[in-house]
């Protein structure tokens, strides 16, 4: 197989799982199906490594690479959008508290389980969580999408897609600024990508968000 004919291969792929996320997600929306939004995770993780293993994709150039971690952390820009994440996050949390009280945490722990979780237990969760939504969503979804389509368009309808899997019925006021807020998150998990094109690189301020999030919150709203 040569290699124009890998790339058309590859590019047909990445649109098929493209769609196929977007569409789980309009259902997972639509239904509050939890079925859809694991069929959500688990075809974009697929979607990644069946485009990797057509396109024979060197390490190199991989969306996910764990011998590259600490060369790709050092790439410009990188570093300092993590640590952009990690001060925007408390930031969040004391803003939701002074808009909107304890409610807002009421809505994002009921879409969750995170709350009843021990700590080592929450750990491990959250290292398979984060590690399966970045590989989906920057390493296929951003990382496979930008190579077919430019990167801005991709980037947004990524944020979107992203933000609308995390979508949980509530009040609208609350509902949107917990949308919004993940999709702000996941244009800068995209930056990020864009600049080291490793997933991994986004999976640190995704993990340490979540984690020390939670904290905070049993700390301001407990």
């Amino acid at each position: 197989m040569n290699s124009s004919v890998k790339k058309d291969k590859a590019g047909i792929l990445t649109i098929i799982g493209m769609a196929v996320m977007i569409l789980l997600t309009a259902i997972k929306v639509a239904a509050s199906s939890q079925i859809a939004a694991a069929a959500l995770l688990i075809v974009g993780l697929a979607s990644f490594f069946a485009v990797e293993a057509v396109a024979k994709t060197p390490d190199a150039e991989s969306g996910l690479s764990f011998k590259r971690f600490f060369s790709d952390l050092k790439k410009p820009g990188v570093i300092p959008l993590i640590l952009l994440m990690l001060a925007l996050m408390p930031a969040e949390l004391f803003l939701s508290k002074l808009l909107m009280g304890s409610a807002y945490v009421d809505h994002v722990l009921g879409r969750t389980n995170l709350a009843t979780m021990s700590l080592s237990t929450l750990l491990i969760d959250q290292i398979f969580v984060v590690l399966g939504e970045e590989i989906a969503f920057r390493g296929f979804f951003l990382g496979k999408g930008m190579k077919q389509f430019p990167f801005w368009p991709v980037a947004i309808l990524s944020a979107v897609v992203f933000s609308a899997a995390h979508f949980a019925a509530g009040e609208a006021v609350i509902v949107a600024w917990d949308l919004g807020g993940i999709f702000i998150d996941s244009l800068l998990f995209a930056l990020i990508y864009r600049k080291s094109g490793n997933c991994l690189m986004s999976c640190i301020p995704h993990f340490l968000n979540n984690v020390l999030g939670l904290f905070l919150v049993r700390i301001l709203f407990g």
